[in-house]
């Protein structure tokens, strides 16, 4: 037997699949960013709808049954065509109807219904690996850390206010009760909505976001009066309550993250227009109540006279 009656004979291997190359991948995901629909584009075009025959099918009832079609007519760029909807699409701020066509850039969200798509081709550079977060238990010894650091800074500040070592003693559990059962009410109600949105409550970062709040507000309040004490700034230490609101409203945008991680700047557009329009209102409402701007008539701290820097004045 040659080889060639030996190749004849022997059983014939099936073809082995060629590796399918993606050229594009769309996902559907909700307003806080998570994935509802994926589909990889192994080619064009492909249609986006409610209907069962669509590419990819999405549970809308806001989106009609062929709602739109995708179409690449040059390399890197994606042309839009809507189909027959009521609704439409939107791209940024711009509407598209029924009947229209467009580019869709990748990287920008387009809107349909309450979902939003998302566009990722083949060549689009893939963004850098991010550092996995630490666990459970690192997080939460990093609260309990923040925790007792905001405790140790409230004992304090009461024993300075404070001459009797005794007296001390005696407020000091109920003053330890008043602020760990407020801090759990506060750090409870943001939990809460992070379970609502999220389905995480997230109870003890909400836990160290707060007890950090706490803390560089604490001390924020602290390096304003030392420098009006030292520098003769007095309208550093009488404002001072200007710099917590700022801080306050900070800690309010973290928590606010953590409850709705994916829309940043809408989140602190909002926050900053608040702190911009609640500044005026409370200078005002000061203004009314005393006829002066800031919430103290004079320095209400002092300091070891060591600490006092600014040249003496006669009196």
């Amino acid at each position: 037997m040659n080889v060639a009656e030996a190749s004849m004979d022997a059983p014939v291997q099936p073809a082995q699949p060629l590796a399918v190359r993606l050229r594009a991948l769309v996902e559907a995901t909700d307003r806080h960013g998570n994935v509802q629909a994926r589909l990889p584009v192994v080619d064009w075009p492909v249609t986006v709808g409610r209907d069962l025959r669509a590419d990819l099918v999405l549970d809308d009832v806001h989106v009609a049954g062929q709602h739109l079609r995708l179409a690449q007519h040059a390399p890197g760029q994606v042309q839009v065509q809507v189909l027959d909807t009521d609704n439409g699409v939107t791209l940024g701020r711009k509407h598209h109807g029924r009947g229209s066509a467009f580019d869709w850039p990748a990287g920008q969200p387009l809107g349909l219904g309450r979902l939003q798509l998302r566009l990722r081709l083949a060549d689009t550079p893939v963004p850098a690996e991010q550092r996995l977060p630490p666990g459970p238990l690192r997080a939460t010894l990093w609260s309990v850390a923040t925790l007792a650091l905001a405790l140790l800074w409230m004992l304090g500040q009461l024993w300075l206010k404070s001459t009797d070592t005794q007296k001390i003693a005696q407020e000091f559990p109920l003053a330890l009760l008043s602020a760990l059962a407020g801090l759990a009410a506060w750090a409870g109600l943001w939990a809460l909505a992070t379970k609502l949105f999220s389905g995480h409550p997230q109870f003890w970062r909400h836990v160290r976001i707060a007890s950090l709040a706490y803390v560089v507000s604490e001390v924020l309040a602290f390096v304003a009066q030392v420098l009006a004490f030292a520098f003769s700034w007095e309208n550093v230490g009488r404002f001072s309550y200007l710099g917590l609101v700022v801080v306050a409203a900070v800690g309010i945008y973290r928590h606010l993250l953590v409850v709705a991680p994916q829309p940043r700047r809408g989140l602190a557009l909002g926050v900053a227009l608040v702190v911009l329009l609640g500044l005026p209102a409370m200078l005002g409402t000061q203004w009314l109540k005393t006829k002066r701007l800031s919430n103290q008539l004079y320095m209400a701290r002092m300091f070891p006279p060591a600490w006092r820097l600014a040249t003496p004045v006669p009196v």
